[in-house]
């Protein structure tokens, strides 16, 4: 048996300061073990975490580079498209400036073949094809127009709407060839009887012709019916079948009013209507204003 001896180091004179040192040194390893223990540790739990998402971002990248293939595809099928449409574009073009050339070239004829045949097409589009004055949707537009300018200007509007006398018993006896003259004729004679650019007349109906008479009152459009019915009655077309007399006579109705913006134009008209079917049932070849009738 091999026995130790217990020496006292103070006996000895050996001094105990390095025994401490080295006791704190030995704990201070003993620590950073186990922080580098703890270190570990969490390295491995990353390094798990890591492992157990690293599946899922494989696949995220794997998904999203099938996406950016297909997003490729796509973009050059696109460019593919938009170059084969740039081509027929160019080609159109190519075509465009040919017949822009040739149009140049022959600019003066097709520009008066045009302007006519677009001056034709408006005449015939305003114009009523029988008698060749203003049809009756110029005159709703005309009348349209000057309700509103009327009522700015503050001035009075007026409508003379007439009737043939018993047409249709004219027709029946002369033919409907005559009576087409009769109305171009009368056609005639009331647009001869308006003498301002801003007076219209237009077929409004079968036999039924409409003045519309900007700035005019009452007492003017009577003057300017007055004059329609008197020329009518010097053209001495014979009736053979008129109650009234030997030759064709028109029944006037005339309104007037003092336009304003909240107004309607066919409120005069209707009022110019509905004198005329009073004219009409007194006897006929009259004029009636303001259910007043005026010989």
């Amino acid at each position: 048996m091999i026995s130790f001896q217990h020496h006292d180091m103070h006996g000895l004179g050996m001094d105990s300061q390095p025994e401490s040192q080295l006791l704190k040194e030995i704990e201070r390893l003993h620590q950073e073990a186990e922080a580098l223990k703890r270190e570990n540790s969490d390295l491995r739990i990353a390094l798990l975490t890591t492992a157990e998402h690293g599946d899922l971002i494989e696949s995220e990248l794997h998904d999203t580079n099938q996406q950016l293939q297909v997003e490729v595809t796509e973009r050059k099928r696109a460019e593919t498209m938009l170059q084969t449409l740039l081509n027929i574009l160019y080609k159109e073009r190519s075509d465009l400036e040919i017949i822009v050339h040739t149009l140049m070239e022959h600019g003066d004829s097709v520009d008066m073949q045009w302007c006519d045949k677009l001056l034709e097409a408006s005449d015939l589009a305003r114009l009523d094809g029988l008698t060749q004055i203003a049809n009756r949707r110029s005159f709703d537009e005309y009348l349209d127009q000057q309700w509103q300018q009327m009522a700015r200007d503050q001035l009075p509007l007026s409508i003379v709407l007439c009737d043939v006398d018993y047409f249709k018993q004219f027709n029946d006896t002369h033919g409907h060839s005559a009576g087409d003259v009769c109305l171009q004729r009368i056609a005639q004679i009331i647009s001869s009887a308006l003498k301002r650019p801003s007076d219209m007349v237009a077929r409004y109906g079968g036999e039924e012709f409409v003045v519309i008479l900007p700035h005019t009152d009452i007492k003017g459009a009577i003057v300017v019916a007055e004059l329609i019915q008197a020329e009518i009655q010097q053209l001495q077309i014979l009736h053979g079948h008129s109650s009234v007399s030997q030759y064709v006579t028109v029944s006037i109705g005339i309104a007037s009013t003092q336009p304003i913006f909240s107004g309607s134009p066919k409120d005069l008209l209707d009022e110019a209507d509905k004198l005329l079917y009073i004219a009409k049932q007194q006897g006929r070849n009259r004029i009636m204003a303001d259910v007043e009738a005026i010989y």
